[in-house]
């Protein structure tokens, strides 16, 4: 029980020693002010306690710790807490290792996440109806699957579910497919080693924020991809990771951040505070549920045109609340 007891619980889709670049600390503690949508509220709070979800990481695999991928995130989290210092020192991408740290992070926010994990599970859930379907065409159709499912090992040899009862079930809507954790995870890991490459063909524009700036936000969803072309963001085709005529965008700390774009050098900009506040826009309409700073001083607005608001206004802005 005692081993039990001292697996972790909370485990990190954001990772905390990213959180931390946004946080102060308090003792021994990182405080960062959260902004949470659902509650419509903001509050300090540790960054031990956000970005996370009970579990997030564990796998049951016969004879494997079910925590060994929690491990495993903790063994890179180590390299990237070291990279992430050098990057924000430097204030470059020079340095090829951390630059490949952080586009790993990327990669991760981008795929790992339980919303992310929620649209698997969606598209799985259609693709599956799709499959059934079309073996409950007829009896023969169905009989013939599940012969060659029990051959394949996909069915046990006792399953005795007849072609009537599945038909009333899945017609009935009674039916339900549901990818376990461990299925979820291992879309999740092929996903990222289509993810990297792409993350490393896009040449990466380093902004950094000027001097007494309010700086960079991030959120519970800091990877942010969108259309370079203002005038297709609001139409009916999604930006896609490999798709040219794309940026991504994403936050370092409250001093930098990236744009990676296709067909472009790595490049670095002094940015200006009307850049950051544009740039912070993307974290309250990319965000899950909470957008994280290291104080309310920080500024946003949507277009150049606009006034800007600060973070104080967060919580209030309709716009924010608007996506639950």
């Amino acid at each position: 029980m005692g081993k039990t007891r001292n697996r972790p619980v909370k485990q990190h889709y954001v990772p905390q020693c990213y959180l931390r670049q946004f946080a102060n600390k308090k003792g021994n503690a990182h405080q960062i002010s959260v902004f949470d949508r659902k509650l419509e509220k903001s509050f300090k709070n540790n960054v031990k306690d956000v970005g996370c979800q009970n579990y997030f990481n564990r796998i049951y695999l016969d004879g494997m710790d079910p925590d060994a991928l929690e491990s495993a995130m903790g063994d890179f989290e180590t390299g990237l807490a070291e990279a992430l210092v050098r990057i924000n020192e430097a204030r470059n991408l020079e340095n090829e290792d951390d630059r490949s740290y952080l586009l790993t992070l990327i990669g991760l926010t981008a795929l790992r996440n339980p919303d992310m994990r929620k649209n698997i599970r969606g598209i799985a859930d259609g693709l599956g109806r799709m499959h059934i379907a079309a073996r409950l065409q007829s009896q023969a159709t169905y009989d013939a699957s599940v012969a060659e499912a029990k051959v394949e090992g996909a069915l046990p040899e006792n399953y005795d579910v007849t072609f009537e009862e599945m038909r009333t079930a899945f017609e009935g809507g009674s039916f339900k497919i549901a990818l376990d954790s461990n299925a979820v995870i291992s879309v999740e890991l092929q996903l990222l080693d289509h993810t990297i490459p792409l993350l490393h063909k896009r040449g990466w524009h380093l902004l950094r924020a000027p001097e007494g700036s309010g700086g960079f936000i991030t959120s519970d969803r800091p990877f942010y991809l969108y259309w370079q072309d203002p005038a297709i963001r609001n139409g009916p085709m999604a930006p896609g990771l490999a798709m040219m005529g794309t940026d991504i965008y994403f936050p370092i700390s409250p001093t930098l951040a990236v744009v990676g774009a296709f067909n472009v050098g790595n490049t670095v900009e002094d940015a200006t505070e009307e850049t950051v506040a544009v740039c912070n826009s993307t974290m309250p309409d990319g965000a899950d549920r909470q957008v994280y700073s290291a104080d309310h001083k920080f500024k946003y607005v949507r277009t150049r045109e606009e006034t800007p608001r600060t973070g104080g206004q967060l919580i209030s802005d309709k716009r924010f609340l608007r996506k639950i």
